[in-house]
């Protein structure tokens, strides 16, 4: 007969397994980008007990991964910006084809929506050259206009989300719910046939929303990674009836049908080495 005891009831999961759960948790926090993220919902995703969790961050944070906060956890300050950086270097070649695509939409004389994120901020780039007026939520975009007096900037008000450079919140919208422009480039985190643009907050969705609402014509700027059967992510956009989408050559061509059954009435596609 095999007698179990309380100590080996209470032996802690091989440590394999162990360091693959706390490499999910630093996973689902680095996609957070920089908000804190609920103990129950951290514990509902990776399958574990609240205790359970509590071991683990404690072991994260004692290695300097994580900051622990009252019922939740995001990534240290070190880390957040280590994948800050790791975000922008993602795709590079793949976002600046992107955005040299994009250039070619803009006109001098108009009035640019541009979204914030690192594809948006190639834009930026491209399109400083040009006689336009462009209003932003993007504070790296906004760095890279800064100094082209040829460029009218209108800098979105509201609260900065520092792990990513946005500006979100009611100002903001109030904002954009004043100018009419004649394209916006809306960028994504993910990009689901079903569903549309993800954010990582509401007020991302309610702001990336709006900027579609408000112009002529609405491009979506998007690698191939962002496309994706996934809808885990808890705030989205909806398209709108009819819209563009630039990307790469490394789009699934599945995704692809399915997007212009839902309103990607115009495709074009890149080269990174273009």
């Amino acid at each position: 007969m095999v007698i179990v005891t309380s100590a080996q009831q209470s032996e802690p999961a091989p440590r394999s397994k162990t360091r693959e759960r706390q490499r999910e948790l630093v996973r689902i926090l680095t996609s957070s980008n920089g908000v804190m993220v609920d103990n129950q919902e951290l514990a509902s995703r990776v399958g574990v007990s609240i205790a359970t969790l509590r071991r683990d961050l404690r072991q994260l944070e004692t290695s300097g991964v994580v900051e622990r906060g009252h019922g939740g956890v995001v990534l240290s300050s070190a880390n957040r910006a280590s994948a800050m950086t790791e975000r922008q270097m993602h795709a590079r070649s793949e976002k600046m084809a992107i955005a040299r695509a994009a250039a070619e939409l803009v006109h001098d004389g108009d009035l640019v929506i541009l979204d914030a994120g690192s594809t948006a901020e190639e834009v930026a780039e491209e399109i400083g050259q040009k006689n336009i007026t462009v209003v932003t939520n993007g504070i790296r975009s906004i760095n890279r206009l800064a100094f082209h007096e040829n460029v009218q900037v209108m800098v979105l008000g509201g609260y900065l989300r520092g792990s990513n450079g946005t500006i979100c919140g009611g100002e903001a919208e109030d904002m954009v719910s004043r100018v009419h422009g004649d394209i916006a480039f809306v960028g994504a985190v993910r990009v689901s046939p079903r569903r549309g643009i993800a954010s990582l907050t509401y007020d991302q969705a309610r702001l990336k929303s709006l900027m579609m609402s408000q112009a002529k014509r609405v491009c979506v700027i998007a690698d191939s990674s962002k496309f994706s059967d996934d809808d885990e992510y808890p705030y989205w956009s909806p398209m709108p009836a009819s819209w563009m989408l630039i990307t790469d050559r490394n789009a699934n061509a599945h995704h692809l049908e399915m997007l212009r059954a839902q309103g990607a009435d115009q495709i074009t596609f890149v080269d990174p080495q273009d």
